[in-house]
């Protein structure tokens, strides 16, 4: 399967000429947006091309290629306005220059080259595969390549353990092994403290209601959006990290589609955290890290797992008091979150001997008859 994943990589030394073109591309941006804007259809960026290529190279003094993905962009973000039913004039404000692999950047043995200018990177270690268009974007004084490779992943790993990961809210995720019972806990407390003192500004910002104060709560929107995807990604890698580990083969979440509906029949506060509660994203980021390093993940039905005793198998509500269980039947005490992990890895191996022997089953029932050698013989003989 083949994966599409960005890096971001930080550009050292001399930026005078990003500045040059970045600059240069925003005014070309905001002067085509106001002519497609004034004819009311999106068009297409070929059409334009024909129309403005020379003008706009001229005028603004841009590379062949930005002149020819600018084209692209404005088409873009006007089409995906008429998709949406609306129709406003579009304003480019940040310096961010889309680049092509092999015309506007590449690499060499002399290193990474920007419209032939070298360049030093910071970055982490890339993965082997191919580059393709990327974009150079300024934030917060300096400049980066969000640089697009394409590559396969590996194969999936068929021997190894199993890691029950236990989701919730005051705890991200308690990950236990199904071979050697070490246990990582993820704590959300963080994560939960930095998202509720944005949420207290905004909602002292809200009452004000002023257009200033609108475009502040806008801000803190994203920045709250910002905060959580910084903190899921920290946490999914450390997970993944654990279970490389431990040797895991397949990483068992829990399956809570349905939960927030589940939610609507309970007290407001816990409604309101459920809804909040980011898990789809965190597993999303967990699983495609994971899948990266051959491990695979599944999703099994968590009713009952924290409320189960992993020994003796009693079930029962009151074993569980917050995040202390003790089964009322063997007097078993742990964390409750990791007797949920536990439990979760459990009914995943369970679950694959139950398909192993239907499998079995089934072949035994679907085997066509044993056919005979004995010939049929004339009477008398």
């Amino acid at each position: 399967m083949k994966t599409v994943r960005t890096y971001k990589m930080k550009l050292v030394g001399s930026s005078q000429k990003f500045e040059e073109v970045s600059t240069s591309y925003l005014k070309a941006a905001n002067w085509l947006s106001k002519i497609v804007f004034s004819r009311k259809i999106p068009g297409n960026p070929n059409q334009l091309a024909r129309e403005f290529y020379s003008t706009t190279r001229e005028k603004f003094n841009l590379p062949s290629q930005v002149t020819l993905s600018l084209f692209r962009q404005v088409v873009a973000s006007y089409k995906t306005m008429k998709s949406n039913k609306q129709w406003n004039l579009a304003v480019y404000k940040k310096k961010s220059v889309p680049i092509v692999w092999k015309r506007d950047f590449n690499l060499s043995r002399k290193g990474l080259t920007i419209w032939g200018q070298k360049c030093s990177v910071k970055t982490r270690p890339l993965p082997d595969g191919k580059w393709g268009d990327s974009k150079l974007l300024k934030y917060k004084s300096k400049w980066y390549l969000c640089l697009i490779i394409k590559f396969k992943d590996p194969e999936l790993k068929t021997m190894g353990t199993i890691l029950g990961v236990d989701s919730g809210i005051k705890n991200l995720a308690t990950a236990v092994s199904s071979n050697s019972n070490q246990t990582l806990f993820l704590s959300g407390k963080t994560l939960n403290h930095r998202r509720h003192q944005i949420r207290k500004v905004r909602s002292k910002v809200a009452s004000v209601g002023t257009p200033s104060a609108k475009r502040l709560l806008k801000r803190l929107s994203q920045k709250e959006a910002s905060v959580t995807q910084q903190e899921l990604h920290v946490a999914s890698k450390r997970l993944v990290t654990f279970a490389e580990k431990v040797d895991t083969k397949t990483i068992v979440f829990e399956n809570l589609v349905g939960i927030r509906k589940a939610s609507r029949t309970k007290g407001k506060k816990l409604r309101s955290m459920t809804h909040r509660w980011p898990y789809a994203m965190f597993f999303f980021f967990v699983s495609y890290k994971a899948k990266a390093k051959g491990i695979d993940v599944e999703y099994i039905d968590p009713k009952y797992t924290s409320q189960s005793c992993p020994f003796c198998g009693y079930v029962n509500k009151s074993n569980r008091k917050g995040l202390c269980f003790k089964c009322k039947s063997c007097n078993h005490q742990d964390n409750a979150d990791r007797i949920g992990a536990i439990n979760m890895s459990l009914r995943s191996i369970l679950s694959r001997q139950a398909e192993m022997e239907r499998a079995a089953v089934n072949q035994l029932i679907v085997a066509p008859p044993v056919a005979t050698s004995l010939r049929a013989r004339p009477v008398g003989h």
